[in-house]
């Protein structure tokens, strides 16, 4: 029954976003079709083959990188934390720091400028979709939000409003490299965190070309820029792994400020009605989408509050729910890749601040499109999650 309704979800997703597309004549169908079959495609091949043997060796990996930052953290911090404990700042944010430098080398040596150029062409090519776009989309992969908005500034102040939505979605669905250690520190599954993140960019395309198309050029080219490239690798990577420090301190406030006021208003709300949270109220928005999603039935108001969470405040703050942790195995892994993404409020105010840098002259572009991208960076991630549901 889980499964129909995942069926059922695809395709009421598909009809909203036609529904409020602004431009049904200009939708290329083909192209929308052409990224639907390519996301199933690819999400049978990781889950359903041997090609899973590949994701968990691409898990072990990423997982092998992340216990390399824990020597220099050691150093630093060694004895704060208990032997056989964990400190949520030591052991799950400051790995970022580390992941961040080496993203640094990467970029100081070229490497990760031809993967995103190549493999963003070669999306584009083949579904027939803006070449900006695609090569941002697959940018968001290993970037964050606003990061990924600089490798490609040169391009941004003519970028037609299509365009513009298009990156906005692509920043709020997606996740960085850099924070995978921070969702495994809350229970999130390795594996299903890199399944979303190639299965995301396919969704991102099918919505935001249905809501505002964008049309392909073959003779458009795009090239990747690098910012915060210092005159030898050493310098680039210490400004890397500074940025990756502020962005710590960025994510520690926040979770200390959402999570405080969560429970402050549960609190307060607890004097009136015992029982009643703010997540079971905002989950009664969500809980069609929930079902739609092919959550277990049993699940479903967990679900729908872990979600209404992740709108509200972020996917950190949604990780962190206790709830998360005491999901079924499939419904888990069907929520790591619904919260695999930036759509939260706070994106919004992120993304206009990366365009005021990049391309003052879309602020007003991306202030008018922020809340539409936001709903549609949601839906999204429930749409990846409902196809991950339905190979399971």
């Amino acid at each position: 029954m889980e499964k129909l309704f995942a069926i059922i979800g695809l395709f009421v997703i598909v009809g909203i976003t036609y529904l409020c597309s602004s431009n049904k004549k200009e939708i290329n169908w083909k192209s929308v079709s052409f990224a639907f079959v390519g996301q199933l495609l690819l999400a049978l091949l990781f889950i359903k083959t041997p090609c899973w043997k590949l994701i968990e060796w691409l898990s072990n990996g990423m997982s092998w990188v992340l216990a390399q930052a824990n020597d220099g953290i050691d150093f630093v911090f060694g004895g704060l934390v208990p032997e056989g404990g964990h400190v949520f700042f030591i052991n799950s944010l400051l790995p970022i720091v580390f992941i961040s430098a080496l993203i640094g080398v990467l970029f100081h040596f070229g490497i990760l400028q031809k993967i995103i150029h190549y493999v963003g062409l070669f999306i584009a090519k083949v579904l027939r979709v803006d070449t900006l776009v695609a090569v941002n989309g697959i940018s968001n992969m290993f970037l964050g939000q606003s990061e990924s908005l600089f490798v490609t500034k040169a391009y941004l102040p003519a970028a037609s409003d299509g365009v513009i939505f298009a990156t906005l979605v692509g920043g709020m669905t997606s996740i960085s490299a850099s924070v995978i250690g921070l969702y495994v520190g809350y229970g999130a599954s390795m594996e299903w965190i890199l399944v979303s993140m190639p299965l995301t960019v396919f969704s991102t395309f099918v919505l935001t070309q249905i809501l505002m198309p964008t049309q392909y050029d073959e003779k458009k080219e795009v090239e990747i820029e690098m910012s915060d490239k210092g005159g030898n690798v050493i310098e680039t990577m210490m400004n890397y792994a500074q940025s990756g420090f502020k962005g710590v301190i960025g994510i520690t406030v926040a979770l200390m400020v959402f999570l405080s006021s969560v429970a402050m208003i549960n609190n307060l709300i607890g004097l009136f009605w015992d029982g009643i949270t703010l997540q079971s109220i905002l989950g009664i928005v969500f809980y069609p989408f929930a079902v739609l999603m092919g959550t277990p039935m049993n699940e479903v108001g967990v679900v729908s509050e872990i979600l209404a969470t992740k709108l509200v405040t972020n996917e950190a703050v949604a990780f962190a729910l206790p709830q998360f942790a005491e999901l079924s195995v499939n419904a888990k892994a069907m929520m790591t890749v619904a919260l695999c993404g930036f759509a939260g409020i706070g994106s919004i105010g992120i993304l206009i601040g990366g365009y005021s840098a990049v391309a003052p002259n879309k602020v007003k572009v991306v202030a008018k499109l922020g809340v539409k991208a936001l709903l549609t960076a949601t839906l999204v991630n429930i749409m990846t999650a409902a196809i991950v549901g339905l190979m399971l």
